[in-house]
């Protein structure tokens, strides 16, 4: 018993697939968890419009401005502007500091009331109670330095129309270029290594049939496949779950299609590469799997510390799931979409020098 432990211990240490399942991939998911600030509170943006410029708004705009969960925009001078920004979904609150505090003397007595307007979205109830909290304070404490007016200064929560977009809906775009990634990489990179470890290649090679015409067959085949996998996928999420996608569809495919070339050259050079099918399927999972959670199909990238979110924008599948929620959530025509697309085009020559370089036939 003792001699056959021993031997299945050595079998194990060295197959090395079964050891990278083992250990390998679930420090993959520790990481990714671990890097992610899943149970924080992002920086809310916030635009604070100060009409008065006096003294009594400018403390109140300086102790805000200490607020670590206050992102605070000064790209708006007027109400108007920053509502508008607001229901757009380009802001998510806008507080407006009104010409009356201007009058508003500290030694005075009592006055009429003076309102802050806090223009937000009803879509975000719980970090709206949180911002109408914070703002509330701010107000209550500078009632405070007021002589017998402790309520003077009032915080007045407007809601504005603005685009509706669940997390959900955000998911789902996500979960469209996930989709499209894995069955580029991992499925052609273990068909492909398959067709090497069977030598089914040197048989095409010993036929009339031109090597070009099989790749040429692969691509648009995963193309097709891929514009069918992203169409069921939207229609469950809209038709059977609610998602609401407010812009326009027809762009989604062609995003598809494109970031589908950058992930099969992926596939290829993968399968061109690995020893054997298994082989294949460990590696493409190597590389799908931080992409997959680091370029915001799940969390946003914003909750990545120090200076990842900056780098994870290089990688193939966010300059993706980025164009396909700006085209189908916020109605994005396809033309506005040109850095991702940029993007994506250079991974297209990239992964294609990559893949013709790693692939051997044998």
């Amino acid at each position: 018993m003792g001699r056959l432990l021993l031997a299945n211990l050595r079998m194990t240490v060295r197959d090395r697939q079964t050891l990278f399942w083992a250990l390998v991939f679930p420090l993959i998911f520790v990481v990714v968890f671990g890097l992610f600030d899943v149970g924080g509170t992002n920086p809310v943006d916030i635009a604070i419009v100060d009409l008065a410029d006096s003294p009594l708004s400018r403390n109140i705009l300086e102790r805000l401005e200490e607020v670590e969960l206050l992102d605070i925009s000064g790209e708006h001078d007027t109400a108007e502007a920053a509502k508008l920004a607001v229901e757009e979904g380009d802001l998510e609150y806008a507080l407006i500091l009104p010409q009356e505090l201007a009058d508003v003397d500290p030694a005075a007595g009592p006055g009429p009331p003076v309102f802050l307007t806090l223009y937000f979205n009803q879509a975000n109830f719980q970090t709206n109670q949180l911002i109408r909290g914070v703002v509330g304070e701010f107000a209550n404490r500078a009632n405070l330095n007021l002589a017998q007016a402790p309520q003077r200064i009032s915080v007045a929560p407007e809601p504005v129309q603005s685009i509706d977009v669940t997390y959900f809906d955000v998911l789902l775009l996500g979960l469209v270029g996930m989709a499209v990634m894995f069955n580029s990489i991992v499925v052609i990179g273990v068909k492909v290594s398959g067709y090497r470890q069977n030598r089914i290649f040197h048989r095409i090679l010993a036929t009339p049939l031109p090597l070009r015409n099989y790749f040429a067959a692969e691509v648009v085949t995963h193309l097709v496949l891929a514009m069918i996998q992203a169409g069921i996928i939207l229609a469950v999420g809209v038709w059977v779950f609610g998602a609401k996608l407010p812009g326009n569809a027809l762009p989604v495919f062609v995003i598809v299609a494109l970031s589908s070339i950058v992930f099969l050259n992926i596939g290829f050079a993968i399968g061109g590469r690995a020893g054997s099918p298994a082989a294949a399927s460990g590696l493409a999972n190597v590389v799908a799997m931080p992409m997959m959670f680091f370029s915001g199909t799940f969390f946003p990238t914003a909750n990545l510390p120090a200076f990842l979110p900056e780098l994870v924008k290089v990688l193939p599948l966010t300059p993706t799931i980025d164009a396909l929620r700006a085209v189908a959530i916020d109605g994005e025509p396809l033309w506005n979409t040109w850095p991702q697309l940029a993007m994506i085009l250079g991974w297209i020559g990239a992964s294609a020098a990559v893949a013709a370089k790693m692939f051997r036939f044998n």
